[in-house]
C-alpha cells in the first residue's frame, strides 16, 4: 500500500511540474510574441517621428525663406513708392517707422519703452500699408499703418493696433 500511495505521490509531483512547465513555456512564448509586437510599434513611432520632423524642418525652411524675403518681393511697392515721388528703398521705410516709437499708442510696462526693435517683424505690405511688430521687453503687439510720401517725407498714421498679453 505505501508503494502505491508513493506512487501516485509521485505522478501527482510529476503532474504539477509538468503543468507548471507547460505554463511557464507558454508565458515565455506570449511574452516573446508581445516583445516582438513592442519592438515593431517602436519602428513605427521612429518612422512617424522622423516623417514629422522632416515635414517640420521643410515647414520651417519654408517660412524662414519666405519671411526674409518679404518686405522687398513686390515690384509694384517700389514702384507706387516712385510714383509718389519717393526715391528710396522698402527698407529706408522700414528704417524711417523705427524712428516713430511715438505712433505706438500703448505705454510699456515695468519700466519698458514701446518700440520697433526688430527690423524682421516690419513688413511693407503695399506702397501705402505697412503691419508692424512692437513690444517694450516685457509685452508686445502690431499695428498696422498707413503712409504717404509727402515731399520726400513719409507721414505716418495708425489705422488699428493690437496688444498681445
Amino acid at each position: 500500500m505505501v508503494n502505491l500511495v508513493g506512487k501516485k505521490e509521485r505522478i501527482i509531483w510529476i503532474s504539477l511540474v509538468t503543468v507548471i512547465l507547460v505554463i511557464f513555456v507558454l508565458a515565455m512564448v506570449n511574452l516573446e510574441q508581445e516583445k516582438t509586437a513592442w519592438s515593431q510599434e517602436e519602428a513605427n513611432l521612429r518612422g512617424q517621428i522622423s516623417e514629422l520632423t522632416s515635414e517640420t524642418e521643410s515647414v520651417t525652411e519654408s517660412y524662414t525663406r519666405q519671411k526674409s524675403v518679404f518686405p522687398g518681393n513686390n515690384p509694384n511697392i517700389k514702384y507706387g513708392l516712385e510714383q509718389q515721388g519717393f526715391v528710396g528703398s522698402v527698407q529706408d521705410i522700414v528704417n524711417d517707422l523705427i524712428k516713430h516709437p511715438e505712433l505706438i499708442p500703448y505705454e510699456g510696462v515695468l519700466g519698458g519703452k514701446m518700440g520697433f526693435y526688430n527690423k524682421d517683424e516690419i513688413y511693407v505690405l503695399t506702397d501705402q500699408w505697412v503691419c508692424a511688430y512692437f513690444n517694450d521687453g516685457h509685452i508686445g503687439g502690431s499695428l498696422l499703418l498707413s503712409y504717404k510720401i509727402n515731399n520726400g517725407a513719409i507721414e505716418w498714421k495708425v489705422i488699428d493696433s493690437r496688444l498681445f498679453n
